[in-house]
């Protein structure tokens, strides 16, 4: 195999990557921008917090659902242009809620058919995306290609919300729908320019995978399973907005400007291990990506036992660099072991986990801070963490001493 320079942002030497790269952080945050808009007009519309979270589950259901079906298209099809297809369709959703809303014709089922649409295109979009680096890097700079697009996410995740609040306070809410829909266009630049980058796919025969060939391969391997049940507890993690503002209310009695300040805090902290999974080189191994996330689950647990909130927020800053610094690494472990003829079906599968199975998650950790304290709703990913990092180490201990034994 010929010699490859890799390092934290090798990937970007690659110029069809680059534009990708540079694409993508523009539609993430033009999709954070349209979310904060269509939150605040179910708020204003009806002042329900379950009205709220059905946007959440109109959005990700299809994600669940689909996410085989939709694996089947990304392993049989040309990505790049399975992906022109979707960014025309998330610039036609995004005009779409645009035009209406700006008409005044809005209402709850729109907003919701809205989000059930979104959710149709993303379990094609999010898997696609993820397989399509592959066609267009060497695999051995995956892994760092990988932390680079976290970093877009999490930058998306700060400068989405603050231009969504920048633009409700001076000029309404129809400008958040038209900057996502324009916020897609570099995106399908980039992909029209990638024209000529050959797809790596495999022969015609070995393409046609079955509909549950990706299920069928992940429940034969445990490590994967491990991984990917870790990363459907990450989603506990992340849904900061069921827990943290419990905490700062009740548990540290103080306002909402601390509540803002502890989300940024972790915001920060993500991007600090984004920025550090950048600096992968190498293929993750099992063994290092679990133990990654048995120790991110032990910082979580200390933090839901702070005793002020100063340690409480340095807890909060290093769970979210663990927390995604992990994502990224497992990602990467869960890609590249999957078979490329089902790479696509397995991807999907990962999006069923992450981040499809966030609203029930996201109900869990809100019931036991209910039932319980907002400290234990929070800790309780902190423990899932532990006891399923725990479980997998173990087991892969159990199948090392038993091959070890029958060689």
């Amino acid at each position: 195999m010929p010699e490859l320079k890799t390092g934290p942002r090798a990937a970007l030497a690659v110029r069809p990557y680059r534009r990708w790269f540079a694409s993508q952080i523009f539609s993430a945050s033009g999709t954070s921008t349209q979310l904060i808009g269509m939150a605040w007009l179910v708020a204003q519309a009806t002042g329900s917090g379950i009205a709220l979270a059905g946007i959440t589950f109109a959005i990700y259901l299809p994600v669940l659902v689909l996410g085989p079906f939709a694996g089947v298209l990304v392993d049989r099809f040309d990505r790049r242009r399975l992906l022109v297809w979707t960014q025309v369709a998330f610039i036609a959703l995004g005009t779409v809620l645009a035009v209406v809303t700006a008409l005044g014709y809005e209402s709850l089922p729109f907003i919701y058919a809205i989000g059930i649409a979104t959710g149709l295109v993303n379990s094609v979009d999010a898997p696609a995306r993820q397989v399509y680096l592959m066609d267009v890097l060497d695999h051995r700079l995956l892994p760092s290609a990988i932390g680079l697009y976290e970093v877009v996410m999490n930058s998306a995740r700060v400068l989405g919300p603050a231009l969504a609040g920048v633009l409700l306070a001076t000029v309404g809410i129809v400008p958040c729908f038209v900057f996502n829909a324009v916020s897609f266009v570099p995106a399908l630049i980039a992909l029209i320019l990638n024209r000529h980058v050959v797809s790596h796919r495999e022969a015609h025969a070995e393409r046609r995978a079955r509909l549950l060939d990706g299920v069928r391969w992940t429940l034969r391997n445990p490590s994967v399973i491990v991984t990917l049940v870790l990363a459907s507890t990450s989603g506990m993690l992340f849904n900061l907005t069921v827990t943290l503002p419990l905490i700062t209310t009740k548990t540290f009695a103080l306002d909402g400007g601390v509540y803002g300040t502890l989300t940024a805090v972790f915001g920060v902290g993500a991007l600090i291990g984004a920025v550090r999974a950048t600096m992968q080189t190498t293929s993750p191994r099992f063994r290092a990506t679990v133990s990654l996330a048995l120790g991110t689950g032990l910082v979580v647990i200390l933090t839901a036992l702070a005793p002020s909130v100063w340690l409480f927020g340095i807890g909060l800053g290093l769970a979210g660099a663990g927390s995604i610094w992990f994502i990224a690494r497992a990602n990467a472990y869960v890609q590249l072991s999957a078979p490329a003829p089902i790479r696509g079906q397995v991807m999907s599968i990962w999006n069923m986990a992450l981040p499809g199975m966030n609203p029930f998650t996201g109900l869990l950790a809100g019931a036991v801070a209910d039932a319980v304290s907002p400290q234990a709703g929070f800790g309780l990913s902190g423990v899932l963490y532990v006891v399923i990092a725990g479980v997998g180490l173990l087991g892969a201990a159990a199948r090392r001493r038993s091959r070890t034994e029958l060689g």
